[in-house]
């Protein structure tokens, strides 16, 4: 701290040393800020300067505008930073000064916030906003909304379930929402994010029309929430997938090979043939090997292992407009304690009726030449149980490690490794 002539005369003769005005100013203090040489040679300060030296040879303004490009470049050479914002206080000075003052450090260049447009600090962050945001960037949430980074450079705010008694500490507020929306896009296209996007449940339902003039649109709703997005590229394409392009079906082709006969279902609606295979849609997080054995275990009670893939068909324009993968898989039945496999027992309230029928009988039947009768995609698969060797000829299951950090192995379905190969 600078408390005398002596002192000032000193610090000025050192070099890349200058003189600046702060806050406690208003005791008569200097401050002595190191700057950097290309700074100092940048902004062209000479060490015989003499117009720094006191507040009698320079204008009071010329040392904040002074003092706010030292510091944002001085902040650049400390951090690297490509884009970051900042605020200082400085000293009010009557009504012509303000208390603060906004800029954004933007490709090396100072460029002036509108408020909307500034990101603006806070000094704690709500804990619903990303550890992993920006290095240098917090956020006022009294003008923006809060949210959270998302996948693919994007940003997601989550509407909770239930409004503040208080409308001054809801942060999600009817009568703010949209203006602190409108405040929250413009930081997001600040920040070069793709998209937004807005989770927000049915109870809080009337923000959606607040979003929606904002040019939000509905991607998908699930439960008791909905999700909207809006693409921020006006000059890109929407890359924003749609959402739940498939659907996931297993069908299983069990057979007893002791009595060489095939497990088939009639189901009590929508028979297109007379018998077919057990199997059903996998549910969300589970995999095949155990959505096919849950399938024939509900609808007909037969207990199976799992042994391969046969085959996949892909099918579009099915429920909801979606497109279908149907896995053919090749289950083993499982032998109870007497020896045997057990009789099926069709499933209450789906299936009419569960019977091991003749392999021969259900051959004929797919290779009908009736279209009534005949079934093409099965006709291939009994071709691919025909040839022999579950582990010679269908497509394998092997579970192998992420590359993903945190992320659990994943089965891959694979053509049959002969020993031998590397």
């Amino acid at each position: 701290m600078i408390t005398s002539d002596d002192e000032l005369r000193a610090c000025d003769e050192r070099p890349g040393c200058i003189v600046r005005y702060r806050k406690d100013i208003v005791q008569s203090r200097l401050v002595a800020t190191p700057v950097a040489p290309w700074a100092e040679s940048m902004l062209g300060i000479a060490k015989n300067q003499s117009c720094i030296k006191s507040t009698q040879r320079f204008p009071f303004f010329m040392f904040t505008a002074f003092m706010i490009l030292s510091w944002g470049l001085r902040t650049i050479l400390c951090y690297g930073q490509r884009t970051a914002a900042f605020r200082h206080p400085i000293a009010r000075f009557g009504s012509g000064y303000p208390h603060r003052f906004r800029i954004k450090v933007h490709h090396r260049q100072l460029v002036p916030f509108t408020t909307k447009q500034s990101l603006l600090f806070s000094s704690i962050a709500p804990n619903h906003v990303s550890e992993k945001k920006e290095v240098g960037h917090e956020y006022d949430f009294e003008r923006i909304l809060p949210f959270e980074k998302h996948p693919h450079n994007s940003i997601k705010i989550t509407v909770p379930q239930n409004e503040q008694a208080d409308p001054n500490k809801d942060l999600f507020d009817n009568n703010t929402f949209r203006s602190k929306l409108e405040a929250t896009l413009a930081t997001a296209q600040q920040l070069h994010k793709t998209a937004i996007w807005i989770t927000v449940p049915i109870t809080r339902a009337s923000l959606m029309e607040h979003a929606h003039k904002c040019g939000f649109t509905f991607h998908h709703a699930e439960g008791n929430m909905a999700t909207l997005s809006k693409w921020l590229l006006e000059n890109e394409e929407n890359r924003i997938p749609a959402f739940a392009t498939h659907q996931v079906g297993v069908g299983a082709v069990v057979i007893n090979p002791e009595t060489n006969e095939i497990l088939c279902v009639r189901e009590k609606r929508n028979n297109y043939r007379p018998w077919k295979i057990p199997g059903g849609l996998t549910e969300l997080g589970e995999d095949l090997d155990i959505a096919v054995i849950r399938e024939v275990y509900e609808e007909t009670g037969i207990q199976c292992r799992f042994l391969s893939v046969l085959g996949v068909r892909h099918t579009h324009g099915l429920q909801f407009g979606r497109s279908d993968l149907y896995f053919v898989c090749r289950l083993k039945p499982i032998i109870d304690e007497n020896g045997e496999v057990a009789q099926p027992v069709p499933q209450e309230g789906e299936i009419e009726a569960a019977a091991w029928i003749p392999l021969d009988e259900y051959r004929t039947m797919v290779n009908s030449a009736d279209d009534k009768v005949g079934h093409p995609m099965m006709r291939h698969i009994m071709k691919i149980v025909d040839q022999g060797d579950w582990d010679k000829f269908d497509i394998q299951r092997t579970v192998v490690s992420s590359v993903v950090p945190g992320r659990k192995g994943s089965p891959v379905y694979h053509a049959a490794i002969h020993s031998g190969s590397n």
